[in-house]
Parts: structure tokens; sequence; C-alpha cells
């Protein structure tokens, strides 16, 4: 019997098949093949003892949060409590296409906004780089009605610091949900972790992941794969006339060009050396 992991709690798996959710174990011998399941995985169910005997190859998977077979990641960044932060989101957008998965961006908490000309900033700023960008409040509902038809048939992890409504966004689409809502603390700076665990829920064809926020997220990548995976260079990196090109000091650069040009904003490329000078060399370089 086939089925999709949707929950993980207290070494128990909740796989979901053809409508009905089963409460597993994994079978033994996976770990000894040191194979551990992880939620969004297709895995075989025994018919007979209901274990899970195989998991099936995976399209992609993350480490944070851990989630396989993901079609799509939506950044859900807020406006304000936690205040928006372009290093962050181009860091999410980066861990995107390093496991190849879409992103799109979603903007909450406009009701607690009036900065119209920063949110069209923001919204030009992805424009460029051809990411979407969605501006909504879970509270008032403004913009949900254009957010839901890009859950069709995905699977959808919502990804983005505690406090920025992924949970909020989840229960404004669906009340069914209940999500346990965090809360932003002005005292820390940061939001009150409520999501403890991964969750897979059904939705519109497929899943939206509900997962635990993070207030940081280590790319670990180098120097040179930073240069290839960051938005909007993945598609400019072989144009260079150095194959090892970093787009800093190297002459020729094609990124370089396009920055000059106004095709990659500027607020792009500062956040890339940014994150640059945190990642480390794959090969030693040397300077002439």
């Amino acid at each position: 019997m086939k089925g999709r992991i949707v929950g993980l709690n207290c070494g128990y798996y909740s796989v979901e098949s053809e409508g009905i959710l089963f409460k597993v174990k994994a079978r033994g011998a996976l770990r000894n093949k040191e194979v551990k399941p992880v939620v969004g995985d297709i895995v075989e169910l025994d018919d007979t003892f209901f274990i899970i005997n195989f998991v099936y190859p995976r399209d992609s998977y993350l480490k944070r949060p851990v989630i396989a077979n993901l079609s799509q990641m939506l950044i859900i960044q807020s406006l304000v409590e936690p205040d928006f932060s372009y290093l962050l989101t181009f860091k999410y957008l980066t861990y995107a296409n390093m496991h190849n998965i879409k992103a799109k961006i979603i903007l909450t908490k406009s009701d607690k906004y009036n900065e119209n000309d920063k949110i069209e900033e923001i919204k030009e700023t992805f424009k460029k780089l051809n990411i979407e960008v969605y501006v909504i409040s879970n509270k008032t509902k403004s913009g949900l009605e254009e957010i839901k038809h890009i859950f069709k048939d995905e699977v959808t992890c919502l990804i983005g610091q505690t406090g920025v409504g992924k949970s909020s966004l989840i229960n404004a689409i669906d009340e069914n949900y209940n999500r346990q809502i965090g809360e932003y603390s002005k005292a820390l700076g940061r939001g009150k972790h409520e999501t403890k665990e991964v969750i897979l829920l059904p939705y519109e064809g497929g899943y939206i992941a509900d997962t635990p926020g993070f207030s940081s997220l280590d790319l670990e990548l180098y120097k040179e794969d930073l240069a290839t995976y960051f938005p909007a260079f993945s598609s400019l990196y072989t144009e260079c006339y150095f194959s090892n090109c970093l787009h800093i000091s190297e002459k020729k650069c094609r990124v370089k060009e396009e920055i000059e040009k106004g095709n990659i904003p500027q607020i792009a490329y500062e956040c890339y050396l940014k994150l640059s000078e945190e990642a480390i060399y794959k090969n030693r370089r040397y300077q002439v």
C-alpha cells in the first residue's frame, strides 16, 4: 500500500493513503540501511502489519525544516513585527535554488503597515528577478483570495521566521485547520515558537506544510556555489569570462554588467556580497 507521510510524533508516522490516515512505525531494517523516513516521503506500507517497509526516491529534500518531495516554497515575510528583511529573503531564495524548488514571496501584516511606496519597491525589486510577490493580511483577509490558487495541486512548504504569520495564513485559508499561532515579542525582537513539528495539511489537491519558524538559516555552501545559486545569477554565471567568477572583482563579469544596466537590483547585489562574506572558498584562489 502506497502513501505519504504527513506527520511525525513520538516515533509514530502519520501516513495518508487514499484518504485514510494510518499511524505506523518504520521497519527496523530501514535504520540498518541508514534510511530515515521524514514528513513528505512517499512510502510503502505493509498491508498486514501496517509498518513502513520502503521509502521511495525523493524529488527534493530539505534539512531545515526536515521535509521531502516539495514542489514549491512560499517565503513568508512580515512587513512589521518582525520587519521585512531583504537579506533574509534572498537567503531563503538561494536556499530554494540550492534544492531546485520554485519559490514565491508572501508579505504578511499589511493591515499594520501603511508605507505603500516601500511595498511597491519590494514588489518591483523581485519583479526584475521574475519572482512573484503577494501582499496579504491574515487579520483582515486582504489579498487571501488572490493567493489561494497558488496552492492547487502543489506540495507547498511555508518557510520564514517565527512570528511572521505562517500558521495564521493557514488558518485564514481554512479555519478548520486551527493551527496554533505564535506571538511576536517586542521585548525579544522576535516571535515565540508555537509550531513544534512539520505537518502536511491537505488542500486543493495538494498539501501545505506548516513548519517551525527560525530566526537564522545557515546555507552551508561555498562562495563558488553561492555565485551560481543566488537569485538571477543561475542564468548568467555561465556567461562570465571566468568559469569560477564570483561576480565581485573579476573583469568581464556578465552578472555585474546586468547590475550596471539596472536589470539586477542593487539591493540584491548588496545582499549577495554580505552572504559571500559569510561563506568560505571551496578551492584555494591565488592573488596575482
